[in-house]
């Protein structure tokens, strides 16, 4: 959909401009901040990276591209999570094999794609220096994302974040944002990310993206895992081998897509 460039300033398109200049400006921060932090490794707080494997047969999901002719899709994940003094980082590389269709659900001729997102946070306590827990919050972010695919798609937020102590989370996190791709108006999303562990060797980990669009309502996207860790589970002390199933779920008012994949996970 394409808008008009041909309107007059007015005042709201000025206070448009202006959150526009400083989301730019958060955005830069960010960015500076993340790569001071990628080169002294010994300033790092904690970092793990891991590689993903996933098989599933039933991608029929023209709207993001996941759209195969037979189905089928193997995706080779790279992930990394790190934090450091001043935030944190986390960042994902998707490269995705399959007989793909065009939106229209004509053979594109492409037997690969690749997608990425890239996530910086700034500690809103450290970038203080005052200590901004209270009861189940444990910090508030300034948060950043960055998507892309290889066909030109991408999208650009700002906005703010809190990590949550609740019992049972290892890990519970969600940030809201100011959203902007080359589809939509500027508009919104929530991203909330979850580790909860089952026992000894089993968790239950993922996302949920919830934005607006112009045209589709409220997009729904997740992709929840449920893993076996097989060093916990063989008990040999080795955990960085993983196995379980992914379930890939994307709905809006003009799609319900989902698919269960296979998958295998190496942490080191």
């Amino acid at each position: 959909m394409f808008y008009s460039t041909t309107q007059k300033p007015t005042a709201t398109s000025t206070m448009v401009a202006a959150k526009h200049n400083l989301r730019g400006r958060i955005f830069a921060l960010l960015t500076l901040s993340m790569f001071c932090a990628a080169f002294p490794a010994q300033i790092l707080a904690f970092s793990t990276t891991n590689l993903q494997l996933l098989y599933g047969s039933n991608f029929h999901d023209n709207y993001y591209g996941n759209n195969t002719s037979d189905g089928k899709m193997t995706t080779l994940t790279l992930e990394h999570f790190s934090t450091w003094g001043y935030g944190d980082n986390y960042f994902f590389v998707d490269l995705l094999s399959g007989h793909f269709l065009d939106f229209t659900g004509t053979p594109s001729g492409s037997q690969s794609r690749i997608y990425s997102e890239w996530a910086p946070r700034l500690s809103l306590s450290a970038i203080s220096g005052h200590d901004m827990s209270a009861g189940i919050f444990k910090d508030f972010f300034l948060a950043g994302q960055l998507n892309r695919d290889g066909q030109g798609f991408h999208a650009e937020m700002v906005g703010l974040g809190v990590d949550l102590t609740i019992p049972g989370f290892n890990v519970l996190s969600t940030n809201m944002y100011l959203r902007k791709d080359n589809f939509n108006r500027a508009t919104w999303q929530n991203t909330t990310v979850w580790n909860i562990p089952l026992g000894a060797w089993l968790s239950f980990e993922g996302f949920i993206d919830l934005y607006g669009s112009d045209n589709n309502g409220t997009e729904i996207s997740t992709q929840p895992q449920l893993l076996v860790n097989l060093g916990k589970l063989a008990g040999q002390g080795y955990e960085q081998l993983l196995v379980g199933v992914e379930w890939y779920y994307h709905h809006n008012r003009n799609l319900n897509s989902n698919a269960l994949q296979a998958m295998l996970k190496w942490i080191w």
